[in-house]
């Protein structure tokens, strides 16, 4: 016999781990089903950034509210720790996106979050060991900086687990039942299980999960070395940085190592679960190549580690937060490597869709499955291009 719950969410990475909380506050009786252990997947491997500039008002709005009403004051929300620290954050931008700039922060600041754009100037007096010259201005967010993505996960899951939320780990979906146009239930290796809702949040394995309910989701793996580097002793004080002038990204990482990785050569169409997860051979060279000419006391650095993960990407590089297919069967992938910041609100207001029928935190409607459909594939505002090159 199957067991019964209100609803299986498929993934125990923080997206997963999010609609779980939020499901469970709600009062429903749901079960998470991971086929590794939690945060195994792009969570794990996660940069882990708690910032609020997109060029998409919809992200910044989801980003907002994730940084407002959890991070900002997450062990009254949630419960335990998500290991958030303020370091603010600097987006550079090239030369030519100044009125881009220009426009995405002033979107930003009618949604209420705090950002200003600044002059290079400024930027030095911030940060006094970066070079400034090939850049004009950027967009400066005081309140930002980054947390920990495994932290963050197992807070939501202890805190869903409190309010009678099951965990199975080591636990594959191998099938998912419907009948009469909806879902009824999961085939796993560990058991059947049965429920009304299901909710893919699979990550790299979104895809194939999705098959299982015959979605098919425009969807490939990308794949993303991040390096871990020595602080070099020497080095003050820097902010969280997405430097389009050098297509790198980085931040503190306590006060002992700097991580950061490159915005291209990122791999794609890997299988989700590909056994290689060597960085790319040039990987290292190109990062510390780039950040020198934002920070040259990087060359008296020296390489700690490198992780490489794996994340969904959609072509818009944009995530789907969505019904598809059967009734009953839910959609919050597609994170395209930028799912970590978002995952508080984003749980919020898919469960608010599923459970009341309208979104109330944030409109998610412009993250449908049907934009591709439709051919209405999401672009900024002010469009900056592609994040992955």
């Amino acid at each position: 016999m199957p067991q019964n719950f209100d609803a299986i969410i498929i993934g125990a990475g923080v997206m997963g781990a999010s609609i779980a909380f939020h499901l469970a506050e709600r009062g429903l009786k749901v079960v998470i089903l991971e086929r590794k252990v939690t945060a195994s997947g792009a969570t794990g491997h996660s940069s882990g950034l708690v910032r609020m500039h997109y060029d998409l008002a919809a992200e910044s709005e989801l980003t907002f509210a994730s940084y407002k009403n959890y991070f900002n004051n997450w062990k009254e929300r949630v419960g335990g720790e998500c290991g958030f620290i303020k370091t603010g954050f600097l987006q550079i931008a090239k030369r030519e996106h100044e009125d881009k700039l220009r426009g995405n922060v002033a979107n930003q600041q009618r949604i209420g979050i705090n950002t200003s754009v600044i002059s290079a100037d400024d930027v030095k007096k911030l940060v006094p060991d970066f070079i400034t010259d090939q850049f004009d201005f950027a967009a400066y967010e005081p309140d930002s900086g980054y947390a920990d993505a495994t932290l963050t996960t197992n807070s939501f899951i202890e805190a869903a687990k409190r309010n009678s939320a099951t965990l199975i780990q080591n636990c594959e979906v191998t099938a998912i039942h419907t009948s009469g146009g909806a879902v009824k239930g999961v085939s796993t290796t560990k058991g059947e299980f049965a429920a009304p809702t299901v909710i893919s949040a699979a990550g790299a394995w979104a895809k194939h999960v999705a098959k299982l309910a015959d979605v098919d989701i425009p969807l490939e793996t990308w794949t993303h070395d991040v390096a871990f580097l020595h602080r070099p002793p020497s080095l003050g004080k820097i902010p969280a940085v997405i430097d389009d002038t050098i297509n790198c990204y980085f931040r503190p990482e306590g006060s002992a190592l700097i991580l950061a990785a490159g915005e291209d050569e990122s791999l794609r169409g890997e299988a989700p679960d590909a056994e290689d997860q060597t960085p790319t051979p040039t990987f290292v060279e190109k990062l510390i190549d780039s950040m020198v000419r934002r920070i040259p006391k990087i060359e008296e650095s020296g390489l700690h580690s490198i992780h490489v993960g794996r994340d969904g990407i959609t072509p818009d590089q944009r995530a789907i937060y969505s019904a598809a297919g059967p009734d009953g069967f839910y959609l919050a992938c597609g994170l395209s490597g930028t799912g970590f910041k978002t995952s508080p609100a984003a749980g919020a207001s898919l469960v608010e869709l599923i459970l009341d029928g309208k979104p109330k935190t944030v409109d998610i409607t412009p993250f449908r499955f049907s934009r591709f459909a439709e051919g209405k594939l999401l672009e900024g505002e002010y469009g900056y291009g592609h994040i992955w090159k």
